[in-house]
């Protein structure tokens, strides 16, 4: 078993297991729950192939909708992330992203942060939407993502500074 593979099985598990018995129960102000899984279809390697991660990615989410209840909600925000992420990757990165020769945890932080904040704000916008459904909640539905996603954006940002291989001097 190759090293990536193997930092994915265990990425993909780690994210899920923290998520669902550590982060679903925070709980902060009543209704902000980091969603920190995330950080796993934004880190997944660019050079495997796409359905395969199509895959992956509404498995991770056919498990939270499982375990919190919800509906499909996670699976399709997660599918919806998954999909247009070759979209952000070529926003942030340009011709890296082109080349094939982008390892994501390995760039610099500021486009690391730029992508964590696009792919957050997509995946909530698309989960919130979805679980409130309602068009008269609209402000509250833009409520949620907001504060939902900074808290996601803080966590995910802290994670990946532990995360993050130290470049050698």
């Amino acid at each position: 078993m190759n090293r990536t593979l193997l930092n994915n099985i265990l990425r993909f598990v780690g994210l899920l297991v923290l998520q669902i018995f550590l982060f679903d129960r925070i709980n902060f102000l009543g209704y902000i729950n980091p969603m920190i899984y995330i950080l796993f279809i934004i880190l997944f390697p660019v050079e495997n192939k796409s359905w395969s991660f199509m895959i992956l990615a509404f498995a991770l989410g056919i498990v939270l909708d499982t375990f919190q209840d919800t509906g499909g909600a996670h699976a399709a925000a997660c599918l919806t992330l998954a999909f247009t992420r070759p979209f952000w990757l070529r926003l942030v990165y340009g011709e890296s992203y082109k080349m094939k020769n982008l390892k994501v945890i390995r760039t610099p932080i500021d486009r690391l942060v730029l992508l964590m904040v696009l792919c957050i704000s997509v995946h909530h916008i698309v989960f919130y939407s979805l679980v409130i459904f309602n068009t008269s909640q609209i402000l509250y539905t833009l409520k949620l993502t907001l504060s939902v996603g900074l808290a996601s954006l803080v966590l995910n940002s802290l994670l990946l500074l532990l995360l993050k291989p130290r470049i050698k001097a």
